[in-house]
Order: C-alpha cells, then sequence, then structure tokens
C-alpha cells in the first residue's frame, strides 16, 4: 500500500483510486486462476477416462479376435461342433492305386498323414490290380469310384469330411460330391501348358470349374503364375510329399555305366523317345553304357521299333515296374529325365533321394528342376548326350553331382509339407476366409516369385511353340482370359 501521510488533497483523492484498482485487479486475477486450474483438472479426467475407455475397448476386441481364432467359436455355422479328439476324415477319390504318379502320390500323402495320428483315411478307387502301391492297414478301401449310390452311402456311415478329387475338371461330378455336403479339394498333377503338348486345344474349357472347388491344389509353384492370373480366389500351392527320406536312404555308389529312366513310355509328355535317340550319341563315346527303361507301361511296341532302327538292342533294356525301386537306382549311375513338361516329379525326387545325378530337359516352373540337376535345351538331344557322357566319364564329378542333387530335396521337408495340409484342412474346416487367405499368404511369400514365374513361362512358352506350331500365333497372355481358352482355335500354319 502506498503511504497516505505524505499526500493531501487531490493527491490523496488519486492515491486512493489507485489503491481501489490495484485490489480490484488482484481479485479478479485470482479468481482467473482458479478457475482455469479447474478447466485443467476437469479436461484431464475427461482425457484420461477416454484413454481408458479405448483401452478396455481394444483390450476386448483383442480377446474376442484371439478366442475366435484359438477355439474357432463359428460351430453355429459348421453345426454340430467336433469333439476335441476327433479325427478329420480323409477320402482320396482315384481310379487306381497302381504304377502311374497320382496313384504314388496317393499312397505316400495317405501314409504321411497316418503317422501323425489325426486322420481317418479312406480311398475311393477303381477295381484293384495284382500289383499296387503299398499303404498302411490303417487305411480302408473302397471300390467305388462311378458308383454313386454307394459313395452318397459311404458319405454317410464313413468319417470323411474331405473328397480330395484328382485331375477331376467335369462340372457334373464336382457337384455330386459337393451335393454329399463335404468339403471337396481338387488337385492338378500337370501344368497348365500340358495340353498344347497334348495338342489338346480344347483340354480348357472346362478351367473355369476350378471354382467350384472348396479349394484347388497346384504342385508346381510357378505354375501358379496362371492360375492367379485367372482369377480364382481358392487356388493354393503344395509340394509333393517325398516318397523316400533322403537321410535315411543309403546313395548309390555310382560304379556303373547303367542310365535310369521311370516313367511311363508315353512319347508326348515323357519324351522317352529323346532318351533313347540320345543313346544313339551316348554308345560311341561310352561303348558299355546301358540305358534303363523302367516301366509299367504296355505300349511299348514304338520304343522297340526305335531301338532297332537306331541298332541300340545292346545298349537299351526295358524293364518293367517293381515295388523294390530302389534296386534299379542303385544299380545306376546317371538318371535321365526326358520329360517337356512336368509339375512335381516324384521320380526325379526318388532318383535324387538315392543320390543320382540328373541330366533333363529345362523345365524351369517345376520346383524339383530347379537345384540338383544339369538341365539342357527343350528337346536339345545332343546336349542331352553330352552332359551324360560327361557324368559317365567322370566319376569324381558324377560323385560331386549326385551328392548336390540329394542335398537339394531340403528345400522342402515331408513335416512342413504335412502341415501346411493341416493348415488347409483347419482353414476350411471353420469356414474361416481369412484364415484361407493367411494360409495363401504364407504360401506365396515362401514360394512364389510372379516375375521370376513369369520369366520361366515365357522361355517354356517359347519352346512350345517351337514343339507344337498350332500355338505359333498366340502370345503368353492370351492364356491367362478364360474368355480367350473357352475358344481357343489352332493356329493357321502355312
Amino acid at each position: 500500500m502506498l503511504n497516505l501521510e505524505i499526500f493531501s488533497g487531490k493527491e490523496m483523492e488519486l492515491v486512493n483510486q489507485i489503491n481501489d484498482m490495484k485490489g480490484s485487479v488482484a481479485i479478479e486475477t485470482n479468481e482467473n486462476s482458479y478457475s482455469d486450474n479447474e478447466s485443467q483438472k476437469t479436461s484431464i479426467t475427461k482425457i484420461l477416462l477416454y484413454i481408458l475407455k479405448i483401452s478396455i475397448f481394444l483390450i476386448c476386441f483383442i480377446q474376442i479376435i484371439f478366442f475366435l481364432n484359438n477355439y474357432e467359436m463359428l460351430y453355429e455355422i459348421l453345426g454340430e461342433p467336433r469333439e476335441p479328439d476327433q479325427k478329420i476324415g480323409i477320402a482320396f477319390v482315384y481310379s487306381t492305386l497302381y504304377s502311374n504318379g497320382i496313384a504314388r502320390f496317393i499312397t505316400v500323402t495317405a501314409n504321411e498323414f497316418m503317422k501323425t495320428g489325426k486322420y481317418d483315411i479312406c480311398f475311393i478307387t477303381g477295381e484293384p490290380y495284382y500289383k499296387e502301391y503299398k499303404y498302411h492297414p490303417g487305411i480302408k478301401r473302397f471300390i467305388a469310384k462311378d458308383n454313386r449310390t454307394k459313395i452318397k452311402q459311404l458319405a454317410k456311415t464313413e468319417n470323411i469330411d474331405f473328397f480330395i478329387l484328382q485331375n477331376v475338371l467335369g462340372k457334373s461330378t464336382i457337384n455330386f460330391y459337393k451335393s454329399l455336403g463335404k468339403k471337396v479339394i481338387g488337385m492338378f498333377h500337370g501344368v497348365y501348358m500340358s495340353a498344347m503338348f497334348h495338342g489338346n486345344i480344347y483340354g480348357y474349357k472346362n478351367w473355369n470349374n476350378f471354382d467350384l472347388f472348396d479349394s484347388y491344389i497346384f504342385i508346381a509353384a510357378d505354375d501358379y503364375y496362371f492360375y492367379k492370373n485367372l482369377g480364382f480366389k481358392n487356388e493354393i500351392f503344395i509340394p509333393n510329399l517325398y516318397t523316400f527320406e533322403p537321410s535315411s536312404i543309403k546313395s548309390s555308389p555310382l560304379k556303373t555305366k547303367n542310365i535310369m529312366m521311370l516313367g511311363r513310355l508315353n512319347d508326348e509328355i515323357k519324351g522317352v523317345k529323346y532318351a533313347v535317340e540320345a543313346m544313339s550319341y551316348i554308345a560311341k563315346e561310352v561303348p558299355d553304357a546301358k540305358l534303363k527303361l523302367v516301366t509299367s507301361d504296355s505300349r511299348i511296341q514304338y520304343v522297340k521299333k526305335l531301338i532297332t532302327e537306331l541298332k541300340l538292342e545292346k545298349n537299351v533294356a526295358i524293364n518293367y515296374h517293381t515295388y523294390d525301386i530302389s534296386q534299379h537306382f542303385w544299380d545306376s549311375s546317371v538318371h535321365m529325365y526326358t520329360s517337356l513338361t512336368e509339375a512335381f516329379p516324384m521320380a526325379l525326387n526318388e532318383a535324387k533321394a538315392h543320390g543320382l545325378p540328373v541330366v533333363a530337359f529345362d523345365v524351369p516352373f517345376s520346383p524339383p528342376y530347379q537345384k540338383g540337376v544339369i538341365t539342357v535345351d527343350l528337346l536339345d538331344v545332343q546336349a542331352l548326350a553330352k552332359e551324360t557322357i560327361k557324368l559317365l566319364k567322370d566319376y569324381n564329378y558324377r560323385k560331386k553331382m549326385g551328392e548336390e542333387a540329394k542335398e537339394s530335396l531340403s528345400m522342402f521337408k515331408n513335416n512342413e509339407t504335412v502341415l501346411l495340409w493341416e493348415k488347409l484342412f483347419n482353414a476350411l474346416l471353420s469356414n474361416n476366409k481369412q484364415k484361407y487367405r493367411k494360409l495363401q499368404k504364407e504360401v506365396e511369400d515362401k514360394f512364389y516369385d510372379k516375375h521370376l514365374a513369369r520369366k520361366h513361362m515365357e522361355k517354356h512358352f517359347a519352346a512350345l511353340q517351337r514343339y507344337n506350331k498350332s500355338f505359333s500365333c498366340y502370345h503368353l497372355d492370351d492364356f491367362i482370359n478364360l474368355k480367350f481358352i473357352k475358344s481357343i482355335k489352332p493356329c493357321k500354319v502355312t
């Protein structure tokens, strides 16, 4: 306060006014300060409550997602809940369990599934043959492939969650199995362009039926390129299982001059004539070399004729298929693979598992070819012979390449492949599209490179056009258009 004693009159009046103003200002300032503090406290409280509400919401949301993903509260969609220990029922549907690659795939895959103890397996086939691939004694076998009445009954009486159909594209067949109220999985054991090698330009007309399956499986990772571009949403890549576990099967000593070729004598795809023609060059450089054609195919007359024409009776032998196939691998030093197109050849991997170096035409989109195989340009018979001669003349070289071939099998592991199947079954049983998409993404990230796939396809398509002129007027991109492939016509070759 100002000292009032030194002022008087108007001065004193002025001093009193100043003191009144100071008091007023002081009081007003204190009131505002108090109000601001209260407002700040209220705002902070509101923010904290808001944060708390959001936190509670997020925790609840995460719990719900966790609950759905782990305990699969989708039983209302599925109907009656599955018991925790109930095995998944699988029915493999195919005409035979004899000899060919698909029959080999079915028995090997079913046997691996049975080892897990998680599945009930049955085969639905045609009539048995006296020589068939061996399968686990716990697997049931029903002779009912074309008997729809019996299959309907099996769907009611057996524990079947999935029908797995091999190379089936017909709409009526697919719809029949879907009408049984089970999941239906399709598998394609060839590659997209195989129909072109056969000259079957109308072989694509049913490919839009892929969408009818709950899932469609392809066994060539790069070939997956086509199906994605065709717009299918249910496709997935799963590699074939190995017949022999590489670490537990002994390798060939590679001491003979024997060359082995395993497979059916189908000239269009397996290319056996190119192997015989290559022997006409090999025999000149390595007179004691012998090509062993191991087959179950009865169509051998044209092969015998070609052997006679080339005067190779001493250098080529036809051996009928045996189920103790290891004996043939152990008696050989090179495996020749002359297929023009392959998806995931089990015979090639069987040779690699036995430590045989492999010489083959270049089929870049088939995973087993990408490691441990000496490849030459498609249809280059002389190059095929040259690489084989190098192996036969140099033991250290063929031993090195045989070891590389065996080691290359580490790119796929049976236990990991079986796990992919299990994830597929669980995603389909839960009707969880998100889970299925997640599995597709996992597989694509691991196995699929669209740029590399495109490069491989361009290379093989060019070879195809040289092989079959009826496709010479088309571009690769024509074949990723469903509308085009359903109306394709042969090129006019002049």
